[in-house]
């Protein structure tokens, strides 16, 4: 049998006012989450396709509305004048907005103020809080950098931490011959060529661990989603 739930009333009139709004509020949130989540994976779908013009209308809309994610992204558009006029003053506008709202990607790149390109070609999906949520975030159609794997998760976790990965890379687990292994992979690549050229511009401490080309969605595949 199925069990119901609503929300009954309260009986006072001071109550009553709050249980009306908060009943208000949530409708509301209800009904605009499901065409604001559409709008991000859209601009984000028109941004890979190359239709940057696209992508920024839709990101200029959610940006104006407070989403952080947005703001980032296009504050990016704005830096490299792709799909609207360069223009530094509105980029750093924008970022300003996302760093504000305690965005840590944002925060880093106003205080670099410096941006290496590579990495602009991607456009953030979503705040990711975790290597593993790094992973799962990227585009299944992008390629990236394998850098090192084991089955001592505690050893990925330190090459993470000790290269200050945060943001840029991510690892994940999968079963191989029934044992449990870690993998530290780093950035997302529109191509192959493109993720081999990136090969060579990377720091020496992880260029030292031979890094080779991986599909991303061949990851996905495989990983242990927890």
């Amino acid at each position: 049998m199925y069990q119901f739930f609503t929300l009954r009333p309260p009986k006072s009139s001071s109550k009553w006012l709050a249980f009306t709004l908060t009943a208000v509020l949530f409708g509301w949130l209800s009904l605009m989450s499901k065409p604001l989540l559409a709008d991000s994976a859209g601009a984000l779908d028109a941004h890979n396709r190359g239709d940057f013009q696209a992508a920024a209308q839709l990101w200029q809309e959610l940006a104006n509305d407070g989403d952080v994610t947005a703001q980032y992204n296009l504050s990016l558009l704005y830096e490299n004048g792709s799909g609207v006029g360069q223009d530094q003053n509105l980029a750093r506008y924008w970022l300003s907005m996302a760093a504000r709202q305690g965005m840590a990607q944002a925060y880093q790149r106003l205080n670099a103020k410096s941006v290496n390109p590579s990495r602009q070609r991607v456009a953030v999906q979503q705040l990711i809080t975790t290597p593993q949520g790094w992973v799962s975030a990227q585009n299944p159609a992008h390629y990236t950098l394998q850098l090192a794997s084991s089955t001592n998760q505690a050893l990925i976790q330190k090459y993470f931490n000790e290269n200050k990965l945060q943001g840029e890379a991510g690892y994940y687990s999968s079963m191989r011959q029934g044992e449990r292994w870690y993998a530290l992979v780093y950035g997302a690549y529109p191509s192959v060529n493109e993720a081999k050229a990136a090969i060579s511009t990377l720091p020496q401490d992880l260029r030292k661990w031979s890094p080779w080309v991986r599909n991303i969605r061949s990851i996905h595949k495989i990983m242990i989603r927890e």
